[in-house]
């Protein structure tokens, strides 16, 4: 990451609403916190020490409009000039462009016995995804939905995760709604019934398949660290 342009340091980007901005802040702080390594050697607490103070200083920019703007336009300045056909250097090839998350999944077979719980776009049923937007999707639109977890005993979807091309939201009874950005993340796994990012508690799910999880979030991984 570079620790000079604030939004690669978050990970979010330039036209990131405030909202995202924040969201991606407490990815990063939790990701790069020195106490989770404090059990290391002092060069590994110096390095986390090093991207936190790096974290809070483009948080404390871009939640700022006025700081925002200001950096936004000295980075417009600094961006190199196009030299023009006679000076301008061959460029080299494009890489090929990044898969999307719904292409990365594409193919995946899930066991869903005993229960048919773990759905793929544009394979989830109309009355699940419903009922998961008014449970805890507030500002998605249906079509943004790439998977859906339903864990709710009677198949009403209104506790599970939903999973997005940007976001990933977890939902446990009785509990407040978990929302993480995957520009934030190269890591998610399934232990049984435990969901964790990280290596940190996301969520617990009790009625889907435990090999569905591990191969949905294996593949999910996969996706996460070629494009982040």
């Amino acid at each position: 990451m570079s620790e000079e342009n604030h939004y690669e340091v978050l990970g979010v980007r330039p036209e990131a609403p405030l909202w995202e901005i924040e969201l991606a802040y407490k990815g990063r702080r939790s990701q790069y916190h020195p106490d989770r390594y404090a059990a290391g050697d002092e060069a590994a607490v110096a390095w986390a020490t090093a991207k936190m103070q790096a974290v809070n200083k483009a948080y404390a920019v871009l939640k700022d409009p006025d700081q925002r703007e200001r950096f936004d336009r000295t980075q417009a300045s600094a961006a190199p000039v196009d030299p023009g056909p006679r000076t301008q250097r061959a460029r080299a090839p494009e890489p090929p462009p990044l898969r999307s998350l719904r292409q990365a999944l594409e193919g995946l077979e899930f066991i869903n016995e005993p229960f048919e719980r773990v759905f793929m776009a544009p394979h989830i049923p109309r009355k699940k995804l419903l009922g998961a937007l008014d449970s805890y999707g507030e500002g998605l639109r249906a079509q943004d939905v790439v998977v859906l977890i339903d864990d709710t005993v009677f198949g009403g979807a209104r506790e599970g995760v939903l999973i997005t091309e940007a976001q990933i939201r977890g939902k446990a009874k009785f509990e407040a709604v978990d929302i993480r950005l995957l520009g934030c993340l190269t890591q998610i796994t399934a232990h049984g019934a435990h969901v964790r990012i990280h290596g940190e508690p996301f969520i617990s799910l009790s009625i889907p398949n435990p090999d569905d999880l591990r191969l949905l979030f294996d593949t999910v991984s996969e996706h996460l660290k070629k494009i982040n």
